[in-house]
């Protein structure tokens, strides 16, 4: 185990490289677009994958065989692949339903289609960065032992870590860009109807303005937004926005925010 000390090190390196470009950059566009438990994708998903790496990297030492070696790495890829998935869809939307039953019960992600096609997508791109960086583990510890300073260590390090982070890229591009996109937008609409001058507005922007105002809320206080549901193609998109406990339901349609409406409370 101390032999290989460096091994878990990298590989559990690799895996919180992943972990921070798959949800964690996601977490923090979120934050900034009031969306409600931004963290939470991201807190879900670093402890698995920075101890999945962890074990990759132990085990690359162990496995002599190079093709042996060739399928951890590529059974690695695909535990990220559904794990891509699987947070998002089925464990974010448990764990906010224990946090708050009230907007747990609103959450609908039942589009499978959608999911699987782009699971499958996401799968065979991790298989490429991380079959790369299975490649080139042993010769970067290597490189990383036979460096004469930071500078060598770094660079040799950081090679490997790029390919951890393109496979994050690829989840964040392929799943939760998607997912953010429209929360985004309704945050910036939501925004400019509470920083609008309305003297300025001619009739139809008036009318269009309408569609928020109509709601009676506070858009200058406090909101969490968070998605609800979506289509087989995530093009009709559903947002629910809790206005310090008012809650409302907007639609966005390839990303422009729609119309709004109030929600009766569930008991």
């Amino acid at each position: 185990m101390k032999k290989n000390k460096q091994e878990i090190l990298v590989g559990a390196l690799g895996g919180l490289i992943f972990s921070i470009v798959a949800w964690g950059y996601d977490a923090v566009l979120l934050t900034k677009a009031n969306a409600a438990y931004p963290w939470l994708k991201f807190l879900i998903g670093i402890i698995p994958c920075t101890l999945i790496g962890a074990t990759a990297g132990w085990l690359t030492m162990k496995i002599s065989n190079l093709f042996l070696r060739m399928l951890l790495w590529i059974s690695i890829a695909i535990l990220f692949g559904f794990m891509s998935s699987y947070i998002p869809f089925t464990a974010t939307p448990k764990i906010i339903g224990w946090l708050n039953p009230e907007i747990g019960a609103r959450i609908n992600f039942n589009a499978p289609e959608a999911i699987s096609a782009r699971r499958f997508v996401t799968m065979v791109m991790t298989i490429f960065f991380l079959f790369i960086a299975g490649l080139m583990f042993e010769n970067t510890n290597e490189s990383i032992r036979a460096s004469q300073g930071i500078v060598g260590a770094a660079f040799s390090l950081i090679f490997l870590m790029a390919f951890f982070g393109g496979a994050g890229y690829i989840v964040d591009s392929n799943f939760n860009a998607d997912l953010r996109a429209p929360i985004v937008a309704l945050n910036d609409k939501l925004d400019y109807v509470a920083s609008v001058d309305t003297a300025t507005l001619n009739d139809i922007e008036t009318r269009a303005l309408k569609r928020y105002t109509k709601l009676e809320v506070d858009f200058n206080g406090p909101r969490r937004l968070i998605m609800t549901s979506f289509d087989s193609y995530f093009t009709q998109v559903t947002v629910m926005v809790d206005f310090n406990g008012t809650l409302a339901e907007c639609s966005i349609i390839n990303s422009s925010p729609s119309s709004c409406k109030m929600l009766d409370q569930v008991n």
